[in-house]
């Protein structure tokens, strides 16, 4: 912790609100050996951090949020990223664009205007009545059995994955949460390349791609190779990705994407658009974790990125850079640039 004058600051501060794990102390570590004094901000701190950046005591230069659930009233950890960018702090991910990009029924119709695949969706709204019934059309198009998930859901959290479209399983779906809105959506059937499911998780980490196979029926990841790369064409997960970030301009965030053929020919299709707050737990943690490599090099990304902000030396990047397994790289042209982040008088 640095003071100016009656003031605390930090120039790194994480919400975290589960145990110590691989990822947050490879945080605190490269935040240290960096210079950068680190806070960790706990539910039972966090009205404490609230009150001190509202009566101007404490800046924070910039906060990676893990725990901010902005569609909740009355959010703590919500209220206390935008008191950091309110007093000039930098937020991963910014409030705002969230606020907006973790609701699944906006980005449905946001990724179908820029020619993004998804599956076939019925949007149901939070004021339709609890006998809300399908069309014959809707539910041909549909099939059975379909998934149903709330828009501002997180973590499997109040999905159902194998509806058959009865109106008590809707029902009984929206009593999961009454004041949001619900999608139902085509399952998705993934094809088989080499033995693997062709389902991906793939992160946007800044200004760099990774894309993993990722089980949907039993997670684990697995870093793509670049033999992998080019022999499946799996350029498209990169363009939809980058194309997610140019239209939510989030700098940290994964989503799904899988490979079926429901049409007679591949088509790649986005499932689970914007996860903002990545999971990060390691593979030597838990056999379903992330590798413990991505772990590494996203937590020395953000320490890295955040030494940037506050030298006033982070530009916009002019290119992205896929990482591959086993070391491989590769550059893609025509992504765009990668979204710049909100850089205030820190």
């Amino acid at each position: 912790m640095k003071t100016r004058k009656d003031i605390k600051e930090y120039d790194f501060a994480l919400t975290w609100d589960k145990d110590p794990c691989f990822f947050t102390t490879t945080l605190a570590d490269v935040c240290r050996r960096k210079g950068l004094s680190f806070s960790w901000i706990t539910y039972d701190k966090a009205m404490e951090v609230i009150k001190d950046l509202e009566s101007n005591r404490l800046r924070i230069r910039v906060l990676l949020d893990t725990e901010a659930t902005y569609d909740v009233p009355g959010d703590l950890y919500a209220r206390l990223c935008y008191d950091v960018k309110d007093t000039g702090g930098v937020v991963i991910n910014d409030p705002d664009r969230t606020r907006m990009s973790v609701d699944k029924t906006v980005m449905y119709y946001e990724l179908s205007d820029v020619g993004i695949t998804t599956p076939y969706t019925v949007i149901v709204r939070n004021w339709e009545p609890s006998r809300f019934k399908l069309s014959e059309d809707e539910k041909s198009k549909l099939g059975v059995p379909f998934i149903i998930k709330p828009g501002c859901g997180w973590g499997h959290r109040g999905v159902v994955y194998n509806a058959k479209g009865t109106i008590r399983e809707i029902a009984e779906a929206r009593d999961f949460d009454p004041g949001d809105n619900f999608l139902l959506q085509e399952k998705i059937e993934p094809v088989e390349l080499a033995g693997k499911r062709a389902w991906f998780r793939v992160f946007h980490v800044f200004d760099k791609i990774i894309p993993c196979w990722w089980d949907d029926r039993y997670s684990g990841y697995q870093q793509v190779t670049g033999a992998e790369f080019e022999r499946y064409k799996l350029t498209p997960l990169v363009r939809m990705i980058t194309t997610i970030a140019q239209m939510t301009r989030m700098s940290w965030f994964s989503t799904e994407i899988a490979i079926d053929k429901r049409f007679g020919k591949p088509r790649f299709v986005s499932i689970d658009h914007v996860n903002d707050q990545c999971d990060m737990e390691a593979r030597s943690e838990s056999k379903d974790g992330v590798p413990d490599h991505i772990v590494k090099f996203t937590a020395y990304s953000m320490a890295h990125a955040a030494k940037l902000i506050i030298a006033r030396k982070l530009k916009t990047p002019r290119k992205y850079t896929i990482l591959l397994d086993k070391g491989g790289r590769r550059g893609l042209r025509g992504l765009g640039y990668a979204p710049q982040l909100l850089l205030r008088d820190i």
